[in-house]
């Protein structure tokens, strides 16, 4: 069973409705509607934009192909994505680090609620990566999400802290890669490191994954998420703005 609806009932019961998966069309072309944050019930606008339902359940997908023990990610607003690491990989220990102490605060209390694995520790990243990975994993990290600051030299600092703390054969995923124009950070850093990897045109932000020997399973999932870059650019071309003319839905 997905671990869709407890996510988002975990929220709800904490009075925080998500607001996620939406399609931008229709809200007024807004381009980060599909990405989630959160109504409270004083209809305050909460938290900072995170995975989109659509990247969590991309994520949920590779449940049955990976078996990560320790999972770090770096950025985790109000622990929406944090959270559902857990639920997806419910063996794992899940260490979150943040500079927000409020969301920090409602990641650990919903953690406690719901009897999650998982602490969300204030700290800055690369600085604090290493204590928190010493502090709250067992082991290094076998799976890592990269979503804090989206800028590519930020994106390469938190990778190098990030690699020094997880295992050889760790999966690396980063979220908005396209929509942040983050595409030279994430090939350098396959680059460098001799990491397989692709940027994943069929998630909302254009994430992208990176990984070292996995498995064929593993890469034909990942593969069903992209395509070949040259053929992205030609088919970019096809899709123009629709007008509203002849439309009858």
């Amino acid at each position: 069973m997905s671990i869709i609806p407890r996510l988002i009932s975990i929220y709800r019961g904490a009075g925080l409705e998500p607001l996620t998966g939406y399609n931008p069309y229709h809200f007024n072309g807004y381009r980060d509607a599909p990405f989630t944050n959160f109504l409270a019930a004083d209809n305050r606008l909460v938290g900072v934009y995170g995975l989109a339902l659509q990247e969590v359940m991309f994520i949920e997908g590779m449940k049955d192909l990976l078996r990560p023990r320790n999972i770090l990610v770096i950025g985790n607003a109000h622990g929406w994505s944090t959270l559902a690491l857990a639920l997806i990989f419910p063996r794992a220990r899940v260490a979150a680090l943040d500079p927000g102490e409020e969301g920090n605060g409602i990641t650990n209390e919903l953690a406690r609620r719901h009897k999650l694995n998982v602490v969300a520790a204030t700290g800055y990243s690369p600085l604090d990566v290493p204590a928190l990975r010493q502090q709250y994993l067992t082991a290094p990290a076998d799976l890592v999400l990269i979503d804090a600051i989206h800028e590519n030299d930020a994106v390469l600092a938190d990778f190098a802290a990030v690699s020094a703390q997880s295992q050889p054969n760790a999966v690396y995923v980063f979220h908005d890669v396209m929509n942040w124009n983050l595409e030279k950070a994430f090939l350098a850093i396959k680059t460098d490191n001799k990491l397989e990897g692709h940027i994943l045109t069929r998630t909302p932000s254009g994430m992208a994954i990176a990984w070292r020997n996995g498995s064929a399973s593993f890469s034909d999932y990942v593969s069903a998420f992209t395509e070949d870059p040259g053929l992205y650019q030609s088919l970019r071309n096809f899709y123009v703005p629709p007008t509203d003319a002849g439309r009858t839905g």
